[in-house]
């Protein structure tokens, strides 16, 4: 009888074949004999990522590709493939350290009972470079911090299969890119989120990115979905309370800031940001206040 992997990392991709194969490597480089699993779910990509993984395919490695649907259910469609008791959720153009699996393994020891957790990270240059780390949070759980912004990396975040079997993502297009913050919320509403400051995983910035193709109206609609559907939830409503005039304010104020750099979206800009301090009107001490004026006046 075969034993089952103690976590499974689920690998959402579409069109990285150029990238996914780092991601591969460095998945495979643990540093720890702990059974893992690693679910490759291609979502409807047209290049030759399915050439690509295929030396990489074994026993440990599977392969499964889809139609596209968008990550959310490319995500749920690996989980429900899973055998691990945690699941752990990590981009294809991305890199695990070495330490990735071995780092989630001590803190469920020191832990023992934990629903989800989180390991911090770095981002870095396309060879490997650290040049921002995020691993500066205090206190015993982060559950404070969430309704402050996304604080999370996804690749760092670790849910026991049973809690995400509860709590999925939403397989909504539109909200494509929101969509995990919105189950952080979601999650943090209902358990604990404990951490560790150890870095287990580089988010690597390249130029194709999401975050450097944002469309305006996609962007204006996917927020306000994702403030919709946090808003609905009766949990998130009871446990945030008026912190989410926070949140709103938060998505509104980002709104403003990728717009207001794009001449047609100027007086959008100014438009969200009046809605982000309606919200909240602590905005105008953030640093995305400031950096939000300093383009409309300099660049209008």
């Amino acid at each position: 009888m075969t034993t089952a992997p103690l976590f499974s990392i689920i690998v959402p991709t579409y069109n990285r074949a150029s990238l996914i194969g780092a991601t591969l490597k460095t998945l495979l480089a643990q540093n720890t004999k702990l059974l893992y699993e690693i679910i490759i779910v291609d979502d409807g990509s047209t290049d030759n990522t399915e050439a690509v993984v295929a030396p990489y395919l074994s026993d440990q490695v599977h392969y499964y590709k889809k139609e596209n649907a968008e990550r959310a259910a490319a995500r749920n469609y690996g989980a429900a493939k899973a055998k691990g008791q945690w699941l752990n959720f990590f981009d294809s153009d991305d890199w695990a350290l070495e330490n990735h699996i071995s780092e989630a393994a001590q803190l469920i020891e020191t832990h023992q009972t934990l629903e989800w957790f989180h390991l911090a990270y770095a981002w870095a240059d396309k060879k490997g470079q650290a040049f921002k780390k995020v691993n500066h949070f205090e206190g015993v759980t982060l559950n404070a911090l969430m309704h402050k912004g996304n604080p999370l990396s996804c690749n760092g975040v670790f849910i026991n299969r049973a809690i995400f079997l509860k709590h999925q993502f939403i397989e909504d297009r539109a909200l494509s890119a929101s969509e995990d913050y919105e189950l952080w919320c979601r999650l943090a509403a209902r358990y604990p989120l404990y951490y560790s400051n150890n870095i287990s995983s580089y988010v690597i910035d390249h130029e194709e990115r999401s975050v450097r193709t944002i469309n305006g109206e996609k962007l204006i609609q996917r927020l306000e979905l994702f403030l919709h559907y946090v808003q609905q939830d009766a949990t998130n409503r009871t446990y945030y309370k008026e912190k989410i005039n926070d949140i709103k304010m938060d998505a509104y104020s980002y709104i403003a800031l990728h717009l207001v750099n794009v001449p047609k979206y100027k007086l959008k800009a100014i438009k969200y940001l009046v809605k982000a301090f309606s919200s909240q009107w602590r905005v105008i001490t953030t640093k995305r206040f400031f950096a939000i004026i300093k383009n409309e006046i300099i660049k209008w």
